[in-house]
């Protein structure tokens, strides 16, 4: 574990990390079997739901924005047109002021909960977490300043309290949300570090890293900047695994294999990477330009690792099978480092089928989740991981 901070918040070291676990299932040590030659089919199905949602290719990046637009909800519409007036920089600014936010609530909600909208349609999971977030946000619960209520500041954030944040959630023992008081905390967290970081949020507020973020640039933002950023700025609200020269890598593992002692750390860094996706599109929409998007990785989520499963590429070893997995699981582990070098095999084999080059933010949105949600629905009704994971709400 001798390797660098600044190598382990850059998205190579995902990939690196991904390789090795490939490597060592290839070689039959893995917890995985690893059945390349149904790629294709994989890919297939991937190709499938691009042509469906996006016939044309047209394809836009996938971030939490596309959770918003979700019909007959209303409340995008609402904000785009509260906003519609807005310079380039205060619609950066409000755009991060939601969507940060909305990307922290996003791990996984459980089963069973249900969100019912402003408009009277029933949401769950990622969805009904986006809209939830919306509707909060819309409804000026992130701000100081009634006359301003699109807008999150940091004192807001860090007094939110247990019930207006279930209430608003819609949480209850017949509508439970998964690891709601963690993600109560992230938000609370989050305040607070807006405080604290005075140099990136001089007035308070968190859409003041839009001005940061532009003010770092030439010409153009840096995906990879932004990202970096984001781990080195979010680090202490994660809970607590692995530190680096003081910043606390969040989604990132303490990995040793049974036939070699030797401890690793493999990284994921998904919510910061969904993060990443998300900042960069609300950057896009008010005018700026990003490079070096094509260097994040694919998303080490149970969605894309479902893919993989559910079409056979990979398949859990008997001795390894269980009825739940913690995260930290050497299982878990493993899943997400191919889950992230999988990808990458089949956005490139999307791109060959169709004949277009595609980047890999456009086959995450178009294909890779939206097929891996398909397929868990096709084997459950509930649309269950096809491994079951014990989640805290703040990787998931």
């Amino acid at each position: 574990m001798s390797e660098s901070l600044d190598y382990f918040i850059n998205p190579q070291s995902i990939r690196d990390c991904a390789m090795q676990i490939k490597d060592l299932t290839c070689c039959g040590d893995g917890v995985f079997k690893l059945n390349e030659s149904h790629l294709e089919f994989a890919s297939e199905i991937v190709v499938d739901s691009i042509q469906q949602k996006y016939p044309t290719y047209d394809i836009p990046l996938h971030s939490r924005w596309r959770h918003f637009e979700i019909e007959n909800t209303h409340s995008l519409q609402k904000l785009n047109t509260e906003t519609k007036e807005y310079s380039s920089i205060e619609r950066a600014r409000t755009g991060l002021d939601l969507i940060i936010p909305s990307v922290l609530l996003d791990a996984g909600a459980g089963p069973n909960w249900r969100f019912k909208t402003e408009s009277g349609i029933s949401l769950s999971r990622s969805e009904g977490l986006a809209i939830a977030s919306l509707e909060m946000f819309l409804s000026g619960l992130f701000s100081n300043d009634s006359n301003q209520p699109l807008r999150t500041d940091a004192e807001a954030l860090a007094n939110l309290s247990l019930l207006d944040f279930t209430n608003h959630m819609q949480s209850s023992e017949k509508n439970l949300l998964v690891g709601l008081n963690n993600r109560l905390l992230l938000l609370q967290q989050l305040g607070k570090l807006i405080l604290q970081e005075t140099k990136v949020f001089p007035n308070g507020r968190l859409g003041d890293l839009a001005d940061y973020l532009v003010a770092s640039s030439t010409s153009e933002l840096s995906a990879t900047y932004i990202l970096s950023t984001i781990l080195k700025l979010l680090g202490p609200m994660w809970p607590q695994r692995i530190m680096i020269s003081g910043i606390n890598l969040g989604d990132a593992w303490k990995y040793s294999h049974p036939q070699n002692r030797e401890e690793k750390i493999i990284p994921f860094h998904k919510l910061s990477q969904w993060l990443s996706y998300s900042i960069i599109e609300t950057m896009l929409r008010s005018g700026y330009a990003v490079c070096d998007i094509e260097q994040l990785t694919g998303l080490a989520e149970y969605r894309n690792g479902g893919l993989f499963i559910d079409t056979g590429v990979l398949e859990l070893k008997d001795e390894f099978i269980q009825t739940s997995y913690y995260v930290d699981s050497r299982t878990v582990i493993e899943w997400r480092a191919l889950t992230v070098y999988l990808l990458d095999q089949v956005s490139k084999r999307v791109s060959n089928a169709i004949g277009k080059k595609l980047s890999l933010a456009k086959v995450l949105e178009g294909g890779t989740w939206h097929a891996g949600r398909k397929l868990a629905y096709e084997r459950s009704s509930t649309g269950k991981p096809p491994i079951n994971i014990k989640t805290d709400g703040t990787v998931f």
